[in-house]
């Protein structure tokens, strides 16, 4: 990768690929999200300083533990916000046209349009939950659509919420409004399960529901049951709370659902901007002391709550 050969040419830096036997020696480490940082991790790597995890996402990260040990952890939010965002619309797109049903149908043999009668977009309400980098993004682009946003965060300020197009309003209003609802939140103790059972009662059984954030966020079960119950529309999932999604996963096998492997961030343009970014990173902590994009972050839905508290 470009971002490690710069790396290589510094004096005093010796980069090398992950391996148990490197680790026990290691200062510092780059990694993503399938590298999972667990205190038998870091009982391995006594000589370890700094982490970078090349990811807007954190809970592949113990917290805790790197806490505990000192060790500075920073990650790489601007990195994947373009392609996640694009990724988002990508849903809501596929979802609302009925494009996977309906390539389906195409490649059996069959020619019905009569079965994908769908709505357009503009004049409909996009409910956001989170409006931080990515969810900001994706309300801005609800406005080339003509639509409605409602968006959902308490911790984001007025100016925020204007930058994005978004009208600020109560979760529980953003439930009611919403034609079709996206989550754009970090997977913490407040945002564990932020929609299910008791969430499935305010909304529209006509909803589109989109989640490219944490699995965890959304019940899976819960909207797998609403589906084949038609209290909801449909539905398009990016994440999962168990990567790969289990084969015994009733969203599998539930109607009018949209699932992709977690291709938010998997972009050529997210993995550079990532790794560039992490190894400036690297770069900076040895040789000038600075840190930047530090965790845990100093609120409750990025904080260290949820592992605290259960």
């Amino acid at each position: 990768m470009e971002a490690l050969v710069k790396l290589k040419q510094i004096p005093g830096f010796e980069v090398d690929n992950y391996s148990e036997e490197k680790l026990t020696t290691a200062n510092a480490l780059i990694i993503r999200s399938k590298f999972k940082i667990t205190k038998e991790v870091l009982e391995k790597a006594p000589a370890l300083e700094v982490i970078v995890t090349c990811t807007s996402g954190y809970d592949h990260i113990d917290l805790i533990e790197t806490k505990k040990r000192n060790i500075c952890v920073m990650y790489t939010p601007e990195s994947n916000v373009v392609s996640t965002a694009e990724m988002t619309w990508a849903l809501i797109l596929a979802a609302n046209r009925k494009v996977v049903q309906a390539q389906k149908e195409m490649k059996s043999g069959v020619w019905n349009r009569d079965l994908f009668v769908s709505n357009e977009l503009a004049g409909r309400t996009l409910g956001v939950v989170g409006l931080g980098r990515i969810g900001s993004r994706v309300a801005k682009i609800a406005g080339a659509f003509d639509m409605k946003v409602l968006g959902f965060d308490p911790y984001q300020t007025d100016e925020t919420f204007k930058k994005a197009g978004a009208e600020r309003a109560s979760y529980e209003e953003v439930l009611k409004g919403s034609d079709i609802l996206t989550f754009h939140v970090p997977f913490t103790f407040e945002t564990k399960n932020m929609f299910g059972a008791s969430q499935l009662e305010y909304v529209s059984p006509d909803l589109i529901l989109i989640n490219a954030s944490r699995g965890c966020v959304v019940d899976e079960e819960a909207v797998a049951e609403a589906l084949n119950e038609n209290r909801l529309g449909s539905a398009a999932f990016d994440v999962f709370a168990k990567e790969p999604l289990s084969r015994d996963s009733k969203l599998l096998k539930a109607p009018r659902v949209v699932l992709t492997p977690h291709l938010g961030a998997y972009t050529e343009e997210a993995f550079l901007k990532a790794s560039n970014e992490a190894c400036e990173r690297i770069t900076q902590y040895f040789l000038n002391h600075s840190v930047l994009n530090t965790l845990p972050l100093q609120n409750d839905w990025g904080s260290l709550s949820f592992l605290e508290r259960t």
